[in-house]
């Protein structure tokens, strides 16, 4: 739980960097673009999950 709020407070610092970083008022970023920036967070986060969820197995098969 707490590993899901950290991960979501990155994120958002990470968006917050990324859209002030612009000096052009109305940036054109293709939708493309932002498809693929988006898909790795996913699969990131999928993957961050899977290693939580195999540590668990591995606590709980030893006690």
């Amino acid at each position: 739980m707490k590993f899901t709020a950290v991960l979501m407070m990155v994120m958002a610092v990470l968006a917050l960097f990324v859209g002030a970083g612009h000096a052009n008022p109305a940036p054109k970023v293709p939708i493309k673009q932002i498809g693929k920036a988006i898909g790795k967070g996913i699969k990131i986060i999928g993957a961050a999950g899977t290693a939580h969820e195999v540590y668990r197995q591995v606590k709980d098969r030893r006690g």
